[in-house]
């Protein structure tokens, strides 16, 4: 996929489908993130047809259904409204900075958060690449939880979206700072060998995740620390 003149187009040419919403901000985006979110839907139409109407008062720049289908409702440089109260490193009001993408997921039904689909996941890894070449300015995919204010209002796109890997595969090495002293472990657990004690903010990369467990290197030493130590 590509970008061309804040609209996204397949890789044949052809412009993913566009349905302007109305509920933008005057102004132009200084684009520096991008915001996941679920949209709570049953279905996969339902979401888009909200963002699109005046009365809905929210809206989006992009849409992805679980089959992988992409709208489009906003310019990628219009100020759309997704985020609401939020907060991240210092900037607010992340409406003014981050390209909103809505996906098809109805979160927590009966105390049980949905699973994703592969090719939903798949587009969307496809379309923050596009965004990420087009707009060098992203340096963040951030969720909608991680930003909303206060901390808690907001718990989309969810623990079993699979955040890490679409860093990972947008970014590549993904960098990250302890938070405090730890331990750097041969495996992820207590019961591994501890490596080295990282000190208090020292920068590492991880390679991969494992439950609560990321496999990091730092000065070209590879292990395992817990993710709750981690920023």
């Amino acid at each position: 996929m590509q970008v061309k003149n804040n609209r996204l187009y397949n890789n044949d040419g052809t412009s993913v489908e566009f349905r302007q919403s109305p509920n933008i901000s005057s102004g132009i985006k200084d684009i520096r993130f991008i915001l996941l979110h679920f949209d709570a839907a049953s279905n996969s139409t339902s979401a888009v047809n909200w963002l699109t109407q005046k009365a809905s008062g929210v809206s989006a720049d992009l849409h992805i259904t679980r089959d992988g289908k992409v709208t489009q409702m906003a310019k990628f440089n219009q100020i759309t409204w997704h985020a609401g109260k939020s907060e991240w490193k210092g900037f607010t009001n992340l409406n003014r900075y981050a390209i909103g993408i809505e996906q098809e997921n109805m979160g927590m039904v009966k105390g049980v958060y949905q699973d994703w689909t592969e090719v939903q996941i798949q587009k969307c890894i496809e379309v923050c690449k596009a965004l990420v070449k087009a707009y060098p300015s992203i340096t963040a995919i951030l969720g909608h939880e991680e930003v909303a204010m206060p901390r808690g209002r907001k718990d989309d796109p969810g623990p079993k979206f699979p955040m890490e890997r679409v860093r990972r595969e947008v970014f590549g090495i993904i960098s990250k700072t302890t938070t405090s002293d730890l331990n750097l472990r041969s495996g992820p657990g207590t019961n591994y060998l501890v490596l080295k004690v990282l000190s208090r903010g020292t920068s590492v990369n991880v390679l991969s995740t494992n439950g609560n467990w990321s496999n990091l290197e730092v000065g070209g030493l590879k292990g395992w620390v817990s993710n709750q130590y981690l920023k």
